[in-house]
């Protein structure tokens, strides 16, 4: 008789094994806002939802965050929070592997989801 299997999300699993680095690396990088933003996310795919267009924008703010997409804007709170952060630092990083894992997960959904 065959098993039922669940099928979980990469990105669940990334933000399941990263949750407590995804929460540093958010305060770090933007702030109480950006910590709180990331922790409805985690929690949001922690309870094994469906990938929406909700969750997809929300992953596309944490790539950009993590990528450092906005850090030279002066007028974006980005900027000041990575000025903060030392580029040797052990938060550095964990920055960098953080992005690394995420756009290996959202490769890896988007081979699972072809």
């Amino acid at each position: 008789m065959p098993k039922d299997t669940i099928s979980v999300s990469p990105w669940s699993v990334f933000v399941n094994e990263n949750s407590d680095a995804l929460l540093r690396s958010a305060l770090l990088l933007g702030g109480p806002i950006a910590e709180r933003r990331v922790l409805r996310l985690i929690n949001e795919l922690s309870v094994g939802q469906p990938i929406t267009t909700k969750l997809r924008r929300e992953l596309d703010v944490l790539e950009d965050l993590l990528s450092l997409r906005h850090v030279d804007n002066p007028d974006r709170e980005e900027a000041g929070y990575f000025a903060m952060i030392h580029p040797a630092s052990r938060a550095a990083d964990s920055i960098c592997d953080l992005l690394e894992k995420l756009q290996t997960a959202r490769g890896s959904h988007d081979l699972v989801s072809v």
